[in-house]
Protein backbone atom coordinates (compact mmCIF):
# COMPACT_ATOMS: atom_id res chain seq x y z
CA UNK A 1 0.00 0.00 0.00
CA UNK A 2 1.48 3.17 -0.95
CA UNK A 3 2.20 6.04 1.59
CA UNK A 4 3.45 9.91 1.25
CA UNK A 5 6.12 11.27 1.87
CA UNK A 6 6.19 13.67 4.97
CA UNK A 7 8.98 15.94 3.65
CA UNK A 8 8.19 16.20 -0.06
CA UNK A 9 4.90 14.79 -0.31
CA UNK A 10 6.02 11.59 -2.64
CA UNK A 11 4.26 8.82 -3.04
CA UNK A 12 6.08 6.10 -2.05
CA UNK A 13 5.73 1.83 -1.58
CA UNK A 14 4.76 1.37 2.56
CA UNK A 15 7.91 -1.11 3.19
CA UNK A 16 10.51 1.71 1.83
CA UNK A 17 12.61 3.03 4.81
CA UNK A 18 13.85 5.83 2.71
CA UNK A 19 12.17 8.33 -0.06
CA UNK A 20 13.30 7.95 -3.14
CA UNK A 21 12.68 11.10 -4.12
CA UNK A 22 14.24 13.15 -1.11
CA UNK A 23 16.12 10.16 1.19
CA UNK A 24 14.37 11.55 4.45
CA UNK A 25 14.26 8.71 7.18
CA UNK A 26 10.70 6.88 6.84
CA UNK A 27 11.05 4.25 9.57
CA UNK A 28 9.61 6.45 12.20
CA UNK A 29 6.51 7.72 10.25
CA UNK A 30 4.97 5.10 8.47
CA UNK A 31 3.13 3.58 11.15
CA UNK A 32 3.58 6.48 13.68
CA UNK A 33 1.93 10.00 13.79
CA UNK A 34 -1.25 11.40 11.96
CA UNK A 35 -1.07 13.01 8.90
CA UNK A 36 -2.95 15.71 7.03
CA UNK A 37 -4.34 13.88 3.62
CA UNK A 38 -4.56 17.31 2.12
CA UNK A 39 -1.75 19.27 3.02
CA UNK A 40 0.96 16.10 4.35
CA UNK A 41 1.41 18.00 7.85
CA UNK A 42 2.34 15.36 10.35
CA UNK A 43 1.03 16.11 13.88
CA UNK A 44 1.62 14.59 17.54
CA UNK A 45 -0.32 11.42 18.29
CA UNK A 46 -3.56 12.00 19.47
CA UNK A 47 -4.29 14.64 17.02
CA UNK A 48 -7.52 14.00 15.28
CA UNK A 49 -8.01 17.31 12.93
CA UNK A 50 -5.66 19.27 10.56
CA UNK A 51 -5.51 23.19 11.88
CA UNK A 52 -4.42 24.42 8.80
CA UNK A 53 -7.49 23.08 6.88
CA UNK A 54 -9.57 20.96 9.49
CA UNK A 55 -9.18 17.62 8.04
CA UNK A 56 -9.59 14.76 9.56
CA UNK A 57 -5.97 13.30 10.43
CA UNK A 58 -5.38 9.59 9.15
CA UNK A 59 -2.63 7.23 9.72
CA UNK A 60 0.07 7.24 6.89
CA UNK A 61 0.16 3.91 6.04
CA UNK A 62 -3.77 4.14 5.58
CA UNK A 63 -3.59 6.67 2.85
CA UNK A 64 -4.82 6.20 -0.93
CA UNK A 65 -5.10 8.25 -4.13
CA UNK A 66 -8.52 8.68 -4.17
CA UNK A 67 -10.54 11.14 -6.95
CA UNK A 68 -12.03 13.48 -4.70
CA UNK A 69 -15.82 13.59 -6.82
CA UNK A 70 -16.63 9.96 -7.77
CA UNK A 71 -14.00 8.55 -5.18
CA UNK A 72 -12.70 5.90 -7.10
CA UNK A 73 -8.96 4.61 -6.28
CA UNK A 74 -6.28 4.94 -8.62
CA UNK A 75 -2.67 4.06 -9.08
CA UNK A 76 0.43 6.48 -7.85
CA UNK A 77 0.73 9.34 -9.90
CA UNK A 78 -2.28 9.62 -11.48
CA UNK A 79 -3.52 13.26 -10.89
CA UNK A 80 -6.68 13.58 -12.07
CA UNK A 81 -9.76 11.08 -12.46
CA UNK A 82 -10.15 9.81 -16.41
CA UNK A 83 -14.10 9.58 -15.87
CA UNK A 84 -14.80 13.03 -14.46
CA UNK A 85 -11.37 14.88 -14.22
CA UNK A 86 -11.96 15.22 -10.72
CA UNK A 87 -8.30 15.73 -8.37
CA UNK A 88 -6.99 12.77 -7.03
CA UNK A 89 -5.79 13.17 -3.83
CA UNK A 90 -4.34 11.06 -0.54
CA UNK A 91 -6.92 9.90 1.71
CA UNK A 92 -7.73 7.12 4.22
CA UNK A 93 -8.33 3.77 2.63
CA UNK A 94 -11.09 2.92 5.24
CA UNK A 95 -13.07 5.96 6.01
CA UNK A 96 -15.00 6.48 9.76
CA UNK A 97 -16.06 3.85 10.63
CA UNK A 98 -19.59 4.77 11.37
CA UNK A 99 -19.98 6.01 8.25
CA UNK A 100 -19.89 5.26 4.08
CA UNK A 101 -18.09 6.60 1.30
CA UNK A 102 -19.96 7.43 -1.61
CA UNK A 103 -19.71 9.96 -4.64
CA UNK A 104 -16.33 11.54 -3.29
CA UNK A 105 -17.68 12.06 0.63
CA UNK A 106 -18.30 10.44 3.42
CA UNK A 107 -22.09 10.03 5.05
CA UNK A 108 -22.91 9.35 8.17
CA UNK A 109 -26.04 7.69 9.63
CA UNK A 110 -29.34 9.42 9.69
CA UNK A 111 -30.08 11.72 12.74
CA UNK A 112 -32.53 11.35 14.86
CA UNK A 113 -35.92 13.39 13.21
CA UNK A 114 -37.53 14.17 16.69
CA UNK A 115 -34.19 15.90 18.09
CA UNK A 116 -33.72 17.81 14.75
CA UNK A 117 -37.46 18.88 15.37
CA UNK A 118 -36.37 20.24 18.88
CA UNK A 119 -33.46 21.60 18.01
CA UNK A 120 -34.56 23.77 15.20
CA UNK A 121 -37.49 24.86 17.57
CA UNK A 122 -34.96 25.71 20.04
CA UNK A 123 -33.18 27.86 17.39
CA UNK A 124 -35.98 29.41 15.80
CA UNK A 125 -36.91 30.88 19.68
CA UNK A 126 -33.50 32.08 19.98
CA UNK A 127 -33.58 33.89 16.73
CA UNK A 128 -37.34 35.41 17.77
CA UNK A 129 -35.71 36.64 21.06
CA UNK A 130 -33.05 38.20 19.16
CA UNK A 131 -35.59 40.08 17.46
CA UNK A 132 -37.28 41.20 20.36
CA UNK A 133 -34.83 44.48 20.70
CA UNK A 134 -35.38 45.18 17.01
CA UNK A 135 -39.25 45.29 17.66
CA UNK A 136 -39.42 47.26 20.24
CA UNK A 137 -37.66 49.81 18.29
CA UNK A 138 -39.83 49.53 15.45
CA UNK A 139 -42.77 49.84 17.72
CA UNK A 140 -41.29 52.79 19.33
CA UNK A 141 -40.96 54.49 15.79
CA UNK A 142 -44.63 54.18 14.50
CA UNK A 143 -45.92 54.45 18.01
CA UNK A 144 -47.12 57.98 17.63
CA UNK A 145 -48.94 57.33 13.92
CA UNK A 146 -50.45 61.32 13.46
CA UNK A 147 -47.52 62.95 14.69
CA UNK A 148 -45.32 64.71 11.56
CA UNK A 149 -42.46 62.28 10.58
CA UNK A 150 -39.64 63.51 12.62
CA UNK A 151 -35.27 62.41 13.71
CA UNK A 152 -36.64 60.68 16.17
CA UNK A 153 -38.50 58.09 14.34
CA UNK A 154 -35.95 57.71 11.45
CA UNK A 155 -33.40 57.32 14.54
CA UNK A 156 -35.36 54.38 15.98
CA UNK A 157 -35.90 52.66 12.47
CA UNK A 158 -32.80 52.88 11.50
CA UNK A 159 -31.96 51.31 14.88
CA UNK A 160 -34.24 48.49 14.64
CA UNK A 161 -32.77 47.79 11.67
CA UNK A 162 -29.38 47.53 12.97
CA UNK A 163 -30.76 45.19 15.95
CA UNK A 164 -32.22 43.19 13.26
CA UNK A 165 -28.61 42.06 12.09
CA UNK A 166 -28.13 39.50 15.58
CA UNK A 167 -31.52 37.39 14.77
CA UNK A 168 -30.36 37.19 10.88
CA UNK A 169 -26.80 36.09 11.61
CA UNK A 170 -27.45 33.55 14.64
CA UNK A 171 -29.84 32.24 11.79
CA UNK A 172 -27.14 32.19 9.10
CA UNK A 173 -23.98 31.19 11.38
CA UNK A 174 -25.76 28.84 14.28
CA UNK A 175 -24.12 25.75 12.66
CA UNK A 176 -20.74 27.07 12.57
CA UNK A 177 -20.87 28.14 16.84
CA UNK A 178 -18.61 25.62 18.61
CA UNK A 179 -17.70 21.99 16.89
CA UNK A 180 -20.42 22.68 14.34
CA UNK A 181 -23.58 22.97 16.96
CA UNK A 182 -25.68 25.53 17.31
CA UNK A 183 -27.29 26.21 20.88
CA UNK A 184 -30.22 24.43 19.89
CA UNK A 185 -28.61 21.21 18.77
CA UNK A 186 -25.95 21.39 21.77
CA UNK A 187 -28.32 19.58 24.00
CA UNK A 188 -29.21 17.26 21.93
CA UNK A 189 -25.91 15.67 20.82
CA UNK A 190 -26.49 16.97 17.22
CA UNK A 191 -23.72 18.51 15.28
CA UNK A 192 -23.15 19.44 11.83
CA UNK A 193 -20.41 18.04 9.51
CA UNK A 194 -18.21 18.91 6.28
CA UNK A 195 -18.48 15.46 4.90
CA UNK A 196 -15.81 16.49 2.18
CA UNK A 197 -13.02 17.32 4.91
CA UNK A 198 -14.68 14.88 7.81
CA UNK A 199 -14.16 18.75 10.16
CA UNK A 200 -17.16 20.30 12.01
CA UNK A 201 -19.14 22.81 9.77
CA UNK A 202 -17.38 26.26 10.01
CA UNK A 203 -19.34 29.30 9.33
CA UNK A 204 -19.04 29.60 6.02
CA UNK A 205 -20.40 26.02 5.37
CA UNK A 206 -23.22 27.00 7.78
CA UNK A 207 -24.09 30.66 5.84
CA UNK A 208 -24.11 28.60 2.37
CA UNK A 209 -26.71 25.87 4.01
CA UNK A 210 -28.69 28.07 5.39
CA UNK A 211 -28.96 30.50 3.29
CA UNK A 212 -29.83 28.28 0.51
CA UNK A 213 -32.49 27.01 2.65
CA UNK A 214 -34.04 30.17 3.52
CA UNK A 215 -34.18 30.86 0.04
CA UNK A 216 -35.84 27.87 -0.75
CA UNK A 217 -38.26 28.37 2.11
CA UNK A 218 -39.19 31.96 -0.05
CA UNK A 219 -41.08 29.89 -2.88
CA UNK A 220 -44.84 31.05 -3.08
CA UNK A 221 -47.04 28.27 -1.49
CA UNK A 222 -44.73 25.17 -1.21
CA UNK A 223 -41.26 26.65 -0.16
CA UNK A 224 -41.21 26.39 3.34
CA UNK A 225 -42.40 22.61 2.60
CA UNK A 226 -39.51 21.58 0.36
CA UNK A 227 -36.53 21.53 2.87
CA UNK A 228 -38.83 19.51 5.92
CA UNK A 229 -39.88 16.74 3.24
CA UNK A 230 -36.26 16.77 1.91
CA UNK A 231 -35.18 15.83 5.81
CA UNK A 232 -37.67 12.96 5.85
CA UNK A 233 -37.34 11.12 2.69
CA UNK A 234 -33.79 11.34 2.47
CA UNK A 235 -31.47 8.50 3.61
CA UNK A 236 -29.22 10.41 4.79
CA UNK A 237 -31.64 13.21 6.08
CA UNK A 238 -29.88 16.24 3.73
CA UNK A 239 -32.26 18.76 2.94
CA UNK A 240 -30.83 20.68 -0.21
CA UNK A 241 -29.01 23.44 1.93
CA UNK A 242 -26.53 20.86 2.88
CA UNK A 243 -26.35 19.61 -0.40
CA UNK A 244 -25.36 22.59 -1.40
CA UNK A 245 -22.83 23.08 1.49
CA UNK A 246 -21.59 19.59 1.38
CA UNK A 247 -22.91 19.15 4.90
CA UNK A 248 -25.11 16.98 7.15
CA UNK A 249 -26.47 16.47 10.41
CA UNK A 250 -25.40 13.66 12.68
CA UNK A 251 -25.74 12.15 16.40
CA UNK A 252 -21.98 13.67 17.52
CA UNK A 253 -22.00 10.49 18.91
CA UNK A 254 -20.75 8.92 15.85
CA UNK A 255 -18.11 12.07 15.03
CA UNK A 256 -14.74 11.17 16.27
Amino acid sequence: MPVVCPQCSAAIEQSTWFCIACGFNLQDYIDGPPVCPLCKTIYPEGSKFCQKDGSKLVSQADLVPRCMTCGRVYEEGTSFCPVDGGKIIYQASQPHQQSAFYGGVVSFPKASLGKRFVACLIDGLIALALAIPAFICFIISISDIWSLYSDEDARYRALALFLYILPLMYSLLKDGLGKGQSWGKRPFGLMVVNLQSGAPCDMGKSALRNLVSGLVSLIPFVGWLVEPIMVLVTLDGRKLGDKAANTQVIEKEYFT
